[in-house]
């Protein structure tokens, strides 16, 4: 079997402010990998998750990776071309940069967004890098809730695929400041958890790609 899609749930604390800076397919190992950074006072516990499949045109590609100055936000994208289809994705950034976006934003590619939140102008340049999940068979992409984050506000949006589906992959979005701090499969879904950490209200957003077991 091989990866389609995954992700991590903060078990301990679900409102707890752990950021990831990576959550991704490792195609040589056969697994999904994922760092977190626990920005809250206590420690905290994050159960990686992973959802796999027997489809054997799945395969994995990495678009180049985006550097990013102290304090900037920057949007990144992988494609599967125009005759294949995406059906799931991830990232991987450096120290201190952490996603507030990881979906697909059509069938062919998936896509990323994440802010450097070190803002000492001595500080090295970071990257963003995402990577997708292709296959031969298109998948089943549903929009989920949405959820009104006011500032330093936590909160929560699902996607839930249509019945007698499954699950390949999905993910959540928010503005460059809604940082997200959960994105995991659900038995017939997906969910997100995400913080606003900025100074104005923002949105988030959840989908989820499904198929037919």
């Amino acid at each position: 079997m091989k990866p389609t899609g995954g992700g991590a749930t903060v078990e301990s604390d679900l409102r707890s402010a752990v950021f990831f800076r990576k959550s991704a397919p490792d195609a040589d190992a056969n697994r999904w990998v994922v760092q977190a950074y626990n920005a809250s006072d206590e420690v905290q516990t994050v159960h990686p998750r992973v959802i796999c499949t027997t489809d054997s045109s799945i395969t994995q590609r990495a678009e180049a990776d985006v550097p990013l100055q102290p304090g900037e936000s920057v949007y990144s994208a992988a494609s599967c071309g125009n005759t294949r289809y995406a059906v799931g994705g991830g990232f991987q950034a450096g120290n201190r940069t952490f996603v507030s976006s990881s979906d697909s934003p059509d069938i062919r590619s998936w896509s990323a967004m994440a802010k450097y939140t070190d803002y000492s102008p001595d500080a090295p340049l970071s990257y963003l890098r995402t990577l997708v999940v292709c296959s031969d068979t298109e998948p089943v992409w549903k929009a989920g809730t949405t959820a009104k984050l006011a500032p330093g506000e936590v909160g929560t949006a699902t996607a839930e695929c249509p019945a007698g589906q499954v699950p390949l992959s999905g993910g959540g979005s928010g503005s460059l400041d809604v940082l997200l701090t959960t994105s995991a499969p659900t038995a017939t879904g997906w969910t997100v958890w995400a913080k606003n950490t900025g100074f104005d209200p923002h949105t988030l957003f959840a989908s989820v790609m499904c198929t037919v077991p």
